[in-house]
């Protein structure tokens, strides 16, 4: 059982990078559960910070925090004791309020609660992972359209990431996400960071993709996990721009992502991705694109030497279709593809194998 606190500054990503890892380490073999942040959720229930002192709002998010991680801490215990593996994300944590009332004032709060910082800090995440603020190198990324109960101006965004690492830095096994890259080798980077703490092999951006006969699941001589997937395109607004809703079901339950690719100047995308309920889910289905098929696919992934591989077995457009997806590892930094798997041909970077053009109508 593994409990990773996910912070950072406004506008870092942090909403896209849960639902990255959900998805990533779910075909990976884990049950993951989100532990949802505590300000969101009071602010959108009407408990205003600009509407009362600080301490009286931090405290309150203490409270909830405490409360609901413990909810999941013990439902991650279940499935532990029931054979799986486990890891709690949780959207910040027990020190990010340290970061708006100062390292004493929150000390004393911590300690009115008969609790020590150790204890909630050294102690209660294995892990802490910090993404930096678009703020800070990412400029003309930065925005707070995405979460309406952000108001923070650059700098202010900037000076709250400083504050938020600073309250962090006492935690045994800190990682900062920072803007280097684009958002893909943030979340990239950030899904690498947590793979080598787990110990799993750490990939590499180096993604290639093979033509495949079809196979059936038992042809798999290795352990593997299995889901269905549907995704839809939705129409655009603006020209450039890419909207989908993903479906992806297993054994225990169905999980659904709304990914928005927005073109911030010509060749360049930012990509944001979030997890919704089934509502709205279906009610952005009626936003589907007329140009566009439905993509039906079961998708096996699995290890073989250290090399993670997922397999797409397409239901539809074309049933006849089978792709191969190897993200490489720090292990395997030159591939050799399973022998079970019967490849016709190599065809990374192929736009008639993207899922957009798979889904387009012919």
């Amino acid at each position: 059982m593994w409990v990773f606190a996910i912070t950072g500054g406004p506008c870092s990503g942090k909403t896209s990078g849960l639902a990255y890892l959900e998805e990533k380490l779910t075909a990976r073999g884990y049950k993951v559960l989100i532990v949802p942040e505590s300000a969101t959720k009071l602010i959108s229930g009407g408990i205003l910070p600009w509407e009362m002192a600080t301490s009286q709002f931090q405290r309150g998010i203490l409270v909830d925090t405490l409360a609901v991680e413990q909810v999941f801490f013990e439902a991650a215990r279940y499935y532990r004791n029931h054979g799986k593996k486990v890891i709690v994300l949780c959207d910040r944590g027990t020190k990010d309020g340290e970061a708006y009332m100062g390292k004493d004032p929150y000390a004393r709060l911590l300690k009115s609660f008969d609790y020590s910082e150790n204890e909630l800090c050294d102690q209660r995440y294995h892990a802490v992972f910090h993404l930096r603020t678009a703020a800070i190198g990412a400029e003309k990324f930065f925005t707070l359209e995405n979460n309406k109960a952000r108001k923070e101006t650059l700098e202010e965004a900037r000076a709250l990431d400083e504050r938020t690492l600073e309250a962090w830095q006492r935690h045994p096994h800190p990682r900062v996400i920072d803007n280097s890259t684009d958002f893909a080798g943030k979340m990239h980077r950030l899904f690498a960071e947590i793979s080598a703490v787990l110990g799993d092999p750490v990939p590499l951006e180096i993604e290639d993709k093979f033509l495949i006969l079809k196979i059936r699941p038992e042809d798999i001589i290795v352990p593997f996990h299995t889901a269905h997937i549907i995704q839809n395109y939705l129409v655009s607004p603006q020209k450039g721009d890419e909207y989908r809703v993903r479906a992806r079901s297993d054994g225990e339950g169905t999980t659904y992502f709304y990914t928005v690719k927005t073109e911030i100047e010509p060749g360049v995308r930012a990509e944001k991705e979030r997890l919704v309920d089934s509502r709205e889910y279906h009610s952005l289905l009626s936003l589907r694109d007329p140009e566009c098929v439905e993509i039906r696919k079961k998708r096996i992934s699995f290890f073989w030497r250290d090399q993670y591989y997922e397999v797409d077995l397409f239901e539809s457009p074309d049933p006849t279709l089978t792709l191969m997806e190897a993200e490489r590892t720090d292990r395997n930094s030159s591939l050799q593809t399973p022998p079970f798997i019967p490849v016709i041909r190599n065809v990374t970077g192929s736009k008639e194998y993207s899922n957009k053009e798979i889904a387009r109508k012919k």
